[in-house]
């Protein structure tokens, strides 16, 4: 086997064992479904296009990845304003439907997203790659572009806004 053959090996073991996460990653930032699985195939092509980019070793072979996702995550919305009405719509019946409290839904972990949406855009990304893509809080540092020290003094803030809030009598 060739050297390339075996790297190309090694990307696609990679790529096999994110995926999942991955969708994860996109359907928590997303209203649509069929965004997070477009957005999970556009960033497997692109890191596929630069294989001979992707670190060798695993664990920084998927902090690449995730890299990749943000960008491609980043575009999605800076595009939004092009979406369709019908996307748009879709957009819409997500959000209600997340609100709506349906038999068998906890309350409790609605209450919980409800309140990390509200936070500010940073503390609330940095929440949710910590405690939902289990990230550490370094490794979130990274994957956001700010010092280690910054997203310690985010991440103590973010959780003292949602104790905050989540000890605050509930408005519904």
């Amino acid at each position: 086997m060739t050297e390339s053959a075996s790297r190309q090996r090694e990307v696609e073991q990679v790529l096999r064992s994110v995926a999942p996460d991955l969708l994860g990653y996109f359907l928590r930032r997303t209203p649509s479904p069929e965004d997070a699985a477009d957005m999970v195939s556009e960033t497997l092509a692109a890191t596929w296009l630069s294989t001979s980019k992707v670190p060798q070793e695993p664990e920084q072979a998927r902090m690449w990845v995730f890299g990749v996702a943000r960008n491609v995550l980043r575009h999605h919305h800076r595009s939004g304003s092009r979406r369709s009405a019908l996307a748009e719509q879709l957009a819409a019946a997500v959000r209600q439907a997340q609100t709506t409290t349906v038999h068998g839904v906890d309350e409790d972990a609605l209450d919980v997203q409800l309140a990390v949406a509200a936070l500010p855009t940073q503390l609330a990304e940095l929440i949710r790659l910590v405690h939902w893509d289990g990230f550490s809080i370094e490794q979130a540092a990274r994957l956001q572009q700010i010092p280690a020290s910054t997203a310690r003094s985010r991440h103590a803030r973010a959780k003292q806004l949602l104790k905050e809030r989540l000890e605050a009598p509930v408005k519904r």
